[in-house]
């Protein structure tokens, strides 16, 4: 605070972590002491104009020791001991520590390039390197002069520039490698700042995240993702069936275990092209897989022919009917020796002799027939 008696102009109370003060007198007398505490500069400002900086020390206001003061006290009607208009600003040129936060959008992966929600925070360490290039760039520019305006600055410039330069990036390079992008990224914003006078000293992220769904979808590509991207998209086609069959009525069981995709997603793999042109040339039967064991039988069926288990349809429709007690059944016919193939099933009566072999289970009653 500027002492108009005795003529002295200090920063007062200046705290660790102030980075700017502005003297509230601004009258100045031709013999006035202003005293610059260490690591700090004080400038002269008049009429929007830096006219001269002061460096650490104690000093006295005389056109002597000052040379460049001779043209404000010009203006203060010649070289009386008359007040004349002056601000005198303090900078710190120590070291100082801030935060970042961003939310924006970012590529996924290579080969995935699609935008995600990108949320990420850290820490920069700075200080003020060119006292005329950051009042010109900065300060100028502002209509106060307090450290909050220049945090707030510190804080939007630097959110802005990362955002500018994480955006060209993929989120699992950032994520997988925290310590790398953070120097990248500071090596490519580094001459932003010098622009502005401000030395960037250290900068580090600390946390990337995106969405839960988002995190799902990046997951489930780098598992499944292929050459082509063809398992990715299998994987998505089972995981809808899975959905469809759980939401239906009684399905909810169903719908359980066809989220166990692995074995049916191993089974589509290993269908090759080649055999898919090869049976394209025939019609067959629409084939439906078993949401149970992934084996494939004829559409409609009522039982796997693999497992035994019930299809859908057939559960749904014993959830729907009311249990009944039946009459003790016949004893069924004997199998044939030797595991013959049946034509007809010795429990329900049902023609098999259609099926290339005869399955494990009959895919009309579910006994087993070899």
């Amino acid at each position: 605070m500027a002492e108009k008696k005795q003529n002295v102009v200090f920063w007062k109370d200046q705290g660790p972590d102030d980075i700017i003060y502005v003297s509230p007198d601004d009258d100045l007398r031709t013999i006035t002491s202003v005293t610059v505490p260490e690591h700090s500069v004080a400038l002269f400002i008049r009429d929007g104009q830096l006219q001269g900086i002061l460096e650490p020390g104690r000093h006295v206001t005389t056109s002597s020791n000052i040379p460049w003061l001779t043209a404000l006290y010009n203006k203060a009607l010649g070289f009386r001991e008359t007040p004349f208009k002056c601000s005198v600003v303090f900078i710190s040129l120590k070291i100082f520590n801030g935060k970042w936060g961003l939310r924006s959008m970012i590529k996924a992966a290579k080969e995935y390039e699609v935008p995600i929600t990108l949320m990420a925070n850290g820490d920069f360490q700075f200080r003020i390197q060119d006292v005329n290039v950051f009042y010109t760039q900065v300060l100028g520019g502002m209509k106060s002069y307090s450290t909050g305006d220049v945090n707030q600055f510190m804080k939007s410039f630097i959110t802005e520039q990362l955002t500018q330069q994480l955006n060209s990036q993929y989120y699992m390079d950032v994520m997988s490698n925290l310590e790398k992008a953070s120097t990248s990224t500071k090596i490519l914003i580094d001459p932003y700042f010098q622009q502005r006078g401000i030395e960037l000293l250290a900068l580090k992220i600390n946390e990337v995240s995106t969405t839960e769904a988002e995190k799902t979808k990046v997951f489930e590509y780098l598992q499944f993702s292929s050459a082509n991207g063809e398992a990715f998209k299998r994987y998505e086609v089972m995981d809808r069936m899975a959905d469809a069959i759980g939401d239906s009525q009684g399905g909810a069981a169903m719908g359980a275990g066809m989220l166990l995709f692995p074995q049916m997603y191993q089974q589509l793999s290993q269908q090759s092209v080649q055999g898919v042109h090869q049976q394209a040339a025939a019609p067959q039967a629409q084939k439906v897989m078993c949401p149970y064991c992934g084996g494939l039988n004829d559409y409609p069926y009522k039982f796997c022919g693999n497992c035994g288990k019930p299809s859908p349809m057939m559960q749904n429709q014993q959830q729907a009917a009311a249990p009944v007690q039946s009459a003790p059944a016949a004893a069924p016919a004997a199998a044939p020796a030797g595991g013959a193939a049946f034509k007809i099933c010795p429990y329900c009566g049902q023609d098999l002799s259609g099926l290339k072999k005869t399955p494990k289970f009959c895919p009309y009653c579910s006994e087993q027939l070899v």
